[in-house]
């Protein structure tokens, strides 16, 4: 079976291309959150808030329920609660659920349900607090979490070999009329399975987000213009100059990039040591 961060990174890069993916899936990430990538490892490295950088949220937007079936590899049979069905094996009569067998091997299956991206809303003011802490601790590895997609529900299945099997219990006044591949996610356990490879389903996740960082060239230009930062000093004795701060309110991306998702080491986040 191929790795399962790339299968799934694959797998939702067809929407979300360019944001991060919570990896490993229970893993959350929370706005504002600061992380530290460096020696091929990102860790949590605390909040903006315990670095004094204060920000405003913007109001959640809803987004729709996002479904992603590899090609189609995906089958799914559903099963009304008290009713006998050919072909299930874990589930009871009295059970509420689904069958998803996959025809394809490394064939993912990724359901989210109830999302709500979360952001930053006055950019420039963060461009410029971290120019400040840019001027004094802040270093090129610390990343800062400017956008965060939550999720209510989800489930992600991968095939480890064609003909792998899932029998999902789902929650039971779920609605069993006109049932989708949306239904999947209404807080599902697994009942059975056989072959498979990658399996979570979990509630209240944060499946996707967005880092910035101050830009390399950045941290370059004032090493040049005002000399190497000092400990405890800043980049020289003086306080920040006024120009900068004037740079990043007037263009953030002056002085702040987007950190692409190819950046995203595949172990996903580790503990501090």
């Amino acid at each position: 079976m191929k790795d399962s961060y790339r299968l799934y990174r694959r797998a939702v890069d067809d929407v979300w291309k360019g944001w991060w993916v919570s990896w490993p899936l229970s893993a959350r990430v929370e706005l504002g959150q600061v992380l530290e990538n460096a020696d091929g490892r990102v860790r949590p490295a605390g909040v903006l808030s315990d670095r004094g950088i204060a920000f405003t949220s913007r109001p959640g937007t809803p987004h729709n329920d996002y479904t992603y079936d590899t090609q189609g590899s995906a089958s799914v049979r559903f099963k009304a609660a008290g009713v006998a069905a050919d072909g299930f094996t874990a589930l009871a009569v009295a059970d509420f659920g689904a069958q998803v067998t996959f025809e394809k091997d490394d064939a993912v299956l990724v359901v989210y349900r109830g999302l709500t991206e979360s952001g930053v809303s006055d950019v420039r003011s963060l461009a410029a607090a971290l120019v400040r802490r840019g001027w004094d601790d802040w270093d090129g590895t610390l990343l800062a979490v400017t956008d965060v997609v939550s999720a209510a529900s989800g489930t992600v299945l991968t095939a480890a070999e064609a003909g792998a099997v899932a029998e999902l219990r789902l929650q039971a006044g779920a609605g069993q009329a006109q049932l989708g591949l949306a239904d999947l996610a209404s807080r599902a356990s697994v009942a059975g399975r056989r072959r498979l490879g990658l399996e979570w389903l979990g509630t209240d996740s944060t499946p996707f987000f967005r880092v910035v960082r101050l830009r390399k060239n950045w941290f370059g230009k004032v090493t040049k213009d005002y000399g190497p930062r000092q400990p405890g000093r800043g980049a020289a004795p003086v306080p920040v100059p006024p120009v900068l701060l004037e740079e990043a309110q007037d263009d953030p991306q002056v002085v702040l990039e987007t950190v692409s998702a190819d950046e995203q080491p595949a172990e996903g986040l580790t503990e501090p040591a």
